[in-house]
Formats: structure tokens, sequence, C-alpha cells
């Protein structure tokens, strides 16, 4: 596998999911951005799922990105959770790929720990990771915004998942 060099380019990190989708870009040691989309338990999962393309595509217009990484959702044994959060990344990877960024590097939830923090780093471990590695005056809240500073942290620095 050829390793993607990734000096200068715009990373946008993204933490899947339903509800609360952390992202963060970085470019090399800078941060340029993070935040996180939220939609409302009350709408409808159309709704939320249009929101969520709307809201991605409206992020890669802005924030222009050369390569997107996405962490790989990890489910328990809750399945109703596991199918909505499956298609948000459905409906992300769809947005993603109308932007033409159409191979995002997928990670493991290990993999982002253990490049940031240690491996079983708890949430507020990886914010002050993230606050030390990119020189921020706070951990960065959300912590699922946080999350898309590690994930985008994580491909700069080679992490790369045996996902196709």
């Amino acid at each position: 596998m050829q390793m993607l060099t990734l000096q200068g380019k715009v990373i946008l990190g993204i933490d899947p999911a339903i509800a609360t989708i952390g992202y963060g870009a970085i470019r090399d040691d800078h941060v340029l951005d993070y935040g996180v989309i939220v939609t409302s338990a009350k709408s409808s999962i159309y709704d939320r799922l249009k929101q969520i393309h709307d809201d991605i595509c409206e992020l890669c217009q802005m924030l222009k990105p050369d390569v997107v990484a996405l962490e790989m959702p990890f489910f328990s044994r809750e399945m109703t959770s596991a199918s909505k959060v499956l298609r948000a990344l459905g409906v992300i990877e769809l947005a993603l790929g109308e932007c033409g960024l159409c191979e995002p590097i997928f990670l493991h939830q290990s993999q982002v720990k253990a490049s940031v923090a240690k491996y079983g780093a708890q949430k507020s471990e990886v914010q002050q990771a993230v606050m030390m590695i990119f020189g921020l005056s706070e951990p960065p809240k959300p912590d699922d915004a946080a999350d898309g500073l590690a994930i985008a942290f994580a491909a700069q620095s080679g992490a790369r998942a045996n996902v196709k």
C-alpha cells in the first residue's frame, strides 16, 4: 500500500453518528475549524439524514478538504442505534463523493485514541491531548468535536484501518 503524504493538506476528520457528528479540520499542526453537526431526535430519520448530507456538503465547500478521515463506528449490542449510525455513515460518504472526496481514510477508534493519547483513553483524555497537540488554550468542546480533530490527526500521522 502506497503511503499517502498529507503534509500541507487540509484534512477533515469526521466522527459519524446520527445525533451529534463531530468534525475537525487541520493543516499540518494548525487547527482550521472544529465543531459538531447536531440533528434533532424529534425530526424524522429522513430529515436527520438530509440535514447531515447538506451540512457535510456545506462543510466541504467551506473548508475545501484535500482528504477526509472517518472513524469506523463501534457497536456493542445496541442494534437500533447501530442501524441509524450506519445510515448516517452512508449519507456522509454520499455527500463526500458528491464533493469529489470519494476515497476517505477509515480509522478504528483504537487507532485514533492511540495516536493522540493511549489505547483506551477516555473522552476527557482525548480532549486534553488534542489541546496539547495543537497548542489550543482550552480543550475542544464538545468532546465530539475533539474526536473530529483527533481523527484528522490520526490520519495525518499515518493511521489506516484495513477497510475498503
